[in-house]
């Protein structure tokens, strides 16, 4: 199955891309994909490897078809063919 991914914020600055397709095995899940992303994106390592062991970066948020994704439960979200994913983190000022 093929997953687009869109990158926003400081997660596009650390690929360099805005977005990229990822081919998976039927029945991946998020997780899946997140570990596919930060083997081929080194730099997102930083903010999504933890996952399974520690939690994953806060200021990550996901959206999957347009609504926000738990991080923690990724190991459980079952993705197919056409989704769409966005990745960003919370931006700050002052």
């Amino acid at each position: 199955m093929r997953v687009r991914v869109t990158y926003l914020g400081v997660v596009r600055y650390k690929t360099g891309r805005g977005e990229e397709d990822y081919d998976l095995a039927d029945g991946s899940s998020l997780k899946d994909l997140l570990l596919k992303m930060a083997e081929k994106h080194p730099s997102l390592r930083d903010i999504i490897s933890g996952l399974g062991e520690s939690p994953a970066d806060p200021t990550l948020i996901v959206a999957l078809n347009g609504s926000s994704i738990k991080i923690a439960e990724s190991d459980n979200i079952m993705l197919k063919d056409g989704d769409s994913v966005i990745l960003m983190t919370v931006i700050g000022g002052g």
